[in-house]
């Protein structure tokens, strides 16, 4: 029984390096387009969380008329599959809308997004997403099922996919993800944002308090951490803040794709 489960074990073990784990041995997004260490400086990132507060107030009442619509995912595959391409894909990575799986329960009470299931590299989305958050956590999964492994990357290409967008709510998403990402201000004052952006933050505050176990995602981000730093993510989950260094090291053109070497 023993060496039939340290086979089985064995097998998965294989089966995961080959199709997710090297990943997280790819050279790094900023070995394979334009960045610059000089521009990351807190007085650029201080520039950049101003431009995101006043691009989620210009865009806030566009975005909510449209935010019963569905997602069009095919427009966001658009958007996104230039952005993967030009920061190293030299394929085409197939990609299509989330499959439902029996992790929600957990996804939902630990604050899970979303995810790539290593072995099948099928993306899952938690089922208590907001409309302005969903836009974003696709082109972050999608990235990582076109191999690229670390949160910040992943984060970065999400950012990019959809500020090149036409929807203003898709823009909306981007800009509102990048924000929260971003160094914060220890206090802000009500007319900083608009009444439609308060109310989104309050939407994020009431699903969080009403579904996240907190002892559950405590220790499922603890793990989660550990799991990253065995995998060459240094930073853990601290990586995903990390996408600030790229949207200010990385130089975009003018179709909003990263510049390429």
């Amino acid at each position: 029984m023993l060496l039939s489960c340290g086979a089985v074990v064995g097998i998965y073990a294989v089966w995961f390096e080959l199709s997710w784990g090297w990943n997280y041995a790819r050279a790094p997004l900023e070995t394979r387009v334009q960045f610059y260490p000089s521009r990351v400086t807190p007085g650029a990132a201080a520039t950049l969380r101003a431009r995101a507060m006043a691009q989620m107030n210009a865009l806030a009442p566009a975005a909510h008329a449209r935010a019963a619509l569905p997602l069009d995912l095919e427009a966001l595959r658009v958007a996104w599959l230039p952005a993967v391409q030009r920061a190293g894909d030299d394929w085409t990575p197939r990609v299509g809308p989330p499959k439902p799986t029996l992790a929600d329960p957990f996804m939902v009470a630990t604050g899970t997004s979303g995810f790539v299931n290593p072995l099948t590299l099928n993306v899952a989305t938690a089922s208590d997403l907001l409309w302005f958050e969903r836009p974003f956590d696709m082109a972050h999964e999608w990235s990582h099922d076109a191999a690229y492994a670390r949160e910040d990357e992943a984060n970065y290409l999400a950012v990019v996919t959809c500020l090149r967008s036409s929807d203003p709510a898709v823009q909306y998403s981007g800009w509102f993800e990048l924000f929260l990402y971003l160094p914060q201000k220890r206090h802000y004052a009500h007319r900083e944002f608009v009444s439609l952006v308060w109310q989104d933050f309050a939407a994020l505050r009431r699903r969080n308090a009403r579904h996240i176990n907190a002892l559950l995602a405590h220790w499922s981000w603890r793990t989660y951490n550990a799991y990253l730093k065995t995998n060459r993510i240094a930073a853990g989950v601290a990586n995903y803040d990390e996408v600030t260094r790229l949207m200010l090291g990385v130089p975009l053109d003018r179709q909003g794709l990263p510049v390429a070497l």
